[in-house]
């Protein structure tokens, strides 16, 4: 072999193995991607928050627990979810940056300590299930309690009040109940046991709704408002009457600016009637 040729072969090996233990430089950016899964059943994990730990940038996994980013080599990642235990994940060595790499990443699951329960003897297991459901759980990851926040608005459906031993089939039959429930509408119009269900739970609500009406609208409120005391108090919220509107929506300052609005006109009433 020549001396050009063993020159050559000594060069390529060079640029050969350079290329592969070269490490990446720090500001050069890498693209990756992964899937967030169990530890115990390797199911993805959805809705995970990962968060470049020398950035604070990040991203959110989609409803199968994939991400997709673009890193620096040698960053670290920190990995949370609602129901799993947060881990710091360093990248491993990537060595051919033609195909972008797809790691698999476990999360395990921790437990929560629920709020006391109370269960009556008079209840039922759909009770106990919807009070379970409706629990709140402390979450002490901030960036978990953020995702709570972004979601809140998306829980809309209100809890029964009515308890289910009480729940009537159709609680207010409509004519739409006759067309699209036909079976349902006539048990409701012709059973007496739904008749009686259907006035419990107006009862029920009507209790329930003049109970939050009574601690927005009292006289204790009107008596701090007004300072008004004795048979003073009693000519002022006669005076009233109905004119002040509450309901159970109706919000603090919108009843005690009634209040006030009422007493200011029953001081000038009084003080003409005296003139």
């Amino acid at each position: 072999m020549s001396l050009k040729q063993i020159l050559f072969v000594t060069l390529f090996l060079f640029c050969f193995n350079a290329s592969f233990s070269a490490p990446l430089e720090r500001d050069s950016l890498i693209s990756i991607s992964g899937q967030i899964i169990q530890s115990k059943n390797l199911k993805p994990v959805p809705l995970a928050t990962i968060t470049i730990k020398s950035s604070r940038l990040g991203t959110v996994c989609d409803s199968s627990g994939v991400f997709h980013l673009k890193v620096s080599p040698i960053d670290t990642f920190k990995v949370s979810a609602l129901g799993y235990k947060a881990i710091d994940w360093a990248i491993p060595a990537v060595r051919n940056l033609d195909i972008p790499p797809f790691f698999l990443i476990k999360m395990e699951e921790i437990s929560y300590l629920l709020n006391e329960i109370d269960i009556y003897a008079f209840g039922s297991w759909e009770e106990f299930k919807e009070k379970l459901i409706h629990t709140k759980l402390e979450e002490k990851n901030p960036i978990n309690k953020d995702i709570i926040k972004q979601l809140a608005p998306f829980h809309t459906k209100k809890p029964n009040i009515v308890p289910a031993q009480y729940r009537p089939k159709i609680e207010s039959p409509k004519i739409w109940d006759a067309i699209f429930s036909p079976t349902d509408f006539l048990y409701s119009k012709f059973s007496k046991t739904e008749k009686i269900k259907q006035k419990l739970a107006h009862k029920i609500r009507n209790e329930r709704k003049n109970r939050k009406i009574s601690q927005k609208y009292n006289a204790t409120i009107i008596a701090n408002a007004t300072r008004l005391k004795g048979d003073e108090l009693v000519a002022f919220m006669e005076y009233c009457g109905s004119n002040i509107k509450v309901n159970e929506n109706t919000s603090d300052y919108e009843v005690m600016r009634q209040i006030m609005e009422w007493f200011e006109k029953y001081k000038k009433e009084k003080t003409t009637t005296k003139e």
